[in-house]
């Protein structure tokens, strides 16, 4: 069982939930067995890692809040749009999730059901961690929306930054901005 397990948590990059452990025929007293003997560490509740993991804190929020994207200056971040580090997670919700409990550590942004998943892309950490995010048009269409949640400068500097990019696609920016309601908003702001 020992073997199996090592295999599997490093196949993982070094860390497993409780969730995935049990999946795969390992039970929460052998995760509880393996911490105490000190072959893993409890990250957080549910998720154990071995020291050949490398603390990721959007990989770790993502594990445990997996329906929650990375937006606005962390989505810019992670996209590599920006140089400054965000000081706390830009994350977008259902309006119905509830992360009071990370007041603290993110901003919290919450959407409507219908748009939610609209411009959601996985992306690649600093680490090589995959995690949800909003991709360059949805990112440009919420800061335009919202400028007043972001400095002025950095906004204009990462929109100048994203249409240069050649992943930006400019249609697709208006389709989104259309199915948000925000069309003349992000037309205004593109011809200014």
């Amino acid at each position: 069982m020992y073997e199996k397990f090592i295999h599997i948590i490093n196949q993982n990059n070094g860390i497993i939930t409780a969730k995935e452990a049990e999946q795969k025929g390992i039970s929460r007293v052998y995760l509880k067995k393996m911490t105490d003997e000190g072959v893993i560490q409890r990250l957080e509740h549910g998720i154990y890692a071995t020291d050949m993991f490398i603390y990721d804190e959007y990989y770790i929020f993502q594990l445990k809040h997996p329906n929650s994207i990375f937006s606005y200056n962390t989505a810019l971040y992670l996209q590599n749009m920006t140089e400054r580090t965000p000081f706390k997670m830009d994350v977008t919700t259902k309006r119905s999730t509830n992360l009071s409990s990370y007041r603290d550590k993110i901003n919290l942004y919450r959407v409507n059901e219908d748009i939610i998943n609209l411009g959601k892309c996985k992306i690649k950490t600093n680490y090589g961690n995959t995690v949800n995010s909003y991709n360059l048009e949805r990112t440009v269409c919420d800061i335009i929306n919202n400028k007043s949640t972001i400095d002025i400068e950095i906004a204009n500097k990462a929109i100048k930054n994203c249409i240069k990019s050649k992943e930006f696609d400019a249609n697709k920016m208006f389709e989104y901005a259309k199915k948000m309601k925000i069309y003349d908003k992000v037309k205004n702001y593109m011809e200014a």
